[in-house]
């Protein structure tokens, strides 16, 4: 049961993310999730562990941790009763952040874990490729939501080219899309060649380009930055004259890249981000008790002549929609998540891809309630699985 409900909440996640929401307008259903058939299958897995998994001992950071996500669930339910009146993003969260607790709690939580994560790897670079396949049809984003699917296109005049496949924005399935090949650089050995693993990397740089996401490839930059320093041996490193091509390469396309962003966005404002952010400050400060079901209706102002929806960034999102105490709280536990990963990691990889995730986290509403669970597992992948029979490895060899 342990491993079919994991392998049916990739399956969902990751080719049929079905959901219900008491909204159909397509610019809030996703805003306002009920319940997902993957975090359904989470609930099985769950319910398993607690009955028949077996503790690791001597996890004091996971009591602290557990207190956290009751906290979050304290206030939460406080300021749902009293002011909001919506509840699925606590459940959903609650949901996601106990998902993470169990895998770090439970001795075997993946039970064949070199199995499963064949399977992840081989649905993620499935799921996109299928993703591009849509592309190349048309579309731009695939929702299943309350019994039917919903087939979107960019309109004709929009101004950019660009691609969600099944998330709700380009910048959530950057994230994720950085997340996967975070993923398939810490497992590189899962692959049955040098062949088939960087056909999978660069199915997601394909998926990647065509979500028009800047700060998406500056995130997998990261990644493969701290791929790449884990793999030097410092110790025997010496300086080389090639050293000066690589470096020169690095700038070319580094200079490249910022010339092309620069025709596009206006890098002095960060995107328009900084007038977004003050905007949604002063409306937190106005209602800190929180919009609720007003989130995604109701504009604030940018600046005099621009209005928005939201604040372009989930930590002030959350704030903005389920209050400051709420949002306080959830950005704690995003903390304690980092902090505990990189701890248990201690690796230039997690490093890089955490910096890459928190300039996505802050620069657009890219991480959603029902996408929490995969982006954990896709952590706990990275940062924990493995990381202490490794080394216990590399002890044992030194």
């Amino acid at each position: 049961m342990k491993t079919i409900s994991l392998k049916l909440f990739i399956i969902f996640s990751l080719f049929f993310p079905a959901f219900y929401s008491p909204f159909n307008e397509d610019y809030k259903m996703e805003y306002y999730v009920i319940f997902t058939a993957a975090y359904g299958m989470l609930l099985l897995y769950m319910a398993w562990l607690f009955i028949r998994g077996e503790r690791r001992k001597d996890q004091r950071f996971l009591l602290i941790y557990l207190g956290g996500i009751f906290l979050y669930n304290l206030i939460s339910l406080y300021m749902n009763v009293t002011y909001l009146h919506w509840y699925g993003e606590q459940i959903n969260n609650t949901i996601a952040f106990l998902f993470f607790f169990c895998l770090c709690l439970y001795e075997n939580s993946l039970g064949e874990g070199d199995k499963l994560i064949r399977f992840f790897l081989g649905c993620a670079v499935l799921s996109n490729i299928l993703s591009i396949v849509y592309f190349c049809m048309g579309y731009t984003s695939l929702l299943i939501c309350n019994n039917q699917f919903y087939f979107y296109r960019l309109s004709e005049d929009f101004y950019e080219f660009r691609h969600y496949w099944l998330y709700s924005h380009k910048s959530d399935y950057a994230l994720m899309l950085a997340a996967f090949t975070a993923v398939a650089v810490r497992f590189r050995e899962k692959f049955h060649s040098r062949i088939t693993w960087m056909g999978s990397i660069a199915v997601f740089l394909a998926a990647l380009f065509l979500t028009h996401s800047w700060t998406g490839f500056g995130a997998v930059a990261l990644v493969g930055l701290g791929a790449l320093l884990d793999r030097a041996d410092w110790k025997k490193l010496r300086f080389r004259k090639i050293y000066f091509l690589w470096g020169g390469l690095v700038l070319a396309g580094g200079g490249s890249a910022g010339l092309l962003l620069a025709g596009e966005r206006d890098l002095l404002s960060m995107g328009g981000r900084l007038d977004i952010w003050t905007g949604a400050v002063k409306e937190i400060w106005k209602k800190p008790v929180g919009w609720g079901y007003w989130f995604g209706e109701v504009l604030f102002n940018a600046t005099p002549e621009w209005q928005v929806n939201n604040a372009h960034n989930v930590f002030l999102n959350a704030m903005l929609r389920f209050s400051v105490p709420v949002g306080l709280c959830f950005i704690l536990l995003m903390v304690l998540i980092m902090g505990y990963s990189l701890y248990r990691s201690r690796s230039w990889l997690a490093a890089g891809m955490w910096i890459g995730f928190f300039i996505l986290l802050n620069m657009d509403y890219s991480l959603l309630n029902y996408e929490m669970g995969m982006f954990l597992f896709a952590v706990y992948l990275v940062c924990i699985y493995g990381t202490e029979e490794k080394r216990r490895h590399t002890a044992w060899n030194g």
